[in-house]
């Protein structure tokens, strides 16, 4: 019987596996808060310095268009166009100061992703964003 017992404890649980399949597409539609949004600048010699740091900064709306949507920023709604491309795990967000921006996508959860993107500032040096959001 202790045998039984040890052999039904080592079984995987793969119900509650907290990763999701990263083949599969993140669907973004709807209502997302900007959790934390963090802008760095990368110099020419490697050097990164955190230059911004913005927590719970609105909300985007992905619209079901799977093109436009809003971003909400201190009760102001803001019009934006966006696009996800599941082959190559990017997503293009056209918003102010970040017009046609293409980030990578990190899968932290289910409802959780983290963006990546690089803006060219002139001179070699680039300003780097990075967004978190939660799906609401």
């Amino acid at each position: 019987m202790f045998l039984v017992l040890l052999l039904g404890a080592c079984q995987p649980d793969s119900t509650n596996d907290p990763t999701p399949n990263p083949t599969d597409a993140i669907d973004f539609v709807g209502t997302w808060n900007r959790d934390s949004v963090l802008v760095n600048d990368i110099y020419e010699s490697g050097l990164k310095i955190r230059i911004e740091t913005f927590a719970n900064l609105g909300t985007y709306t992905f619209n079901s268009d799977k093109q436009t949507g809003i971003m909400n920023h201190s009760g102001s709604d803001f019009a934006i166009t966006w696009k996800y491309t599941q082959s190559s795990n990017n997503m293009m967000i056209s918003e102010i100061d970040w017009v046609n921006q293409n980030y990578q996508i990190t899968q932290l959860s289910a409802t959780k992703v983290k963006l990546v993107g690089y803006l060219n500032t002139g001179s070699g040096n680039q300003n780097e964003r990075i967004l978190y959001l939660t799906k609401k």
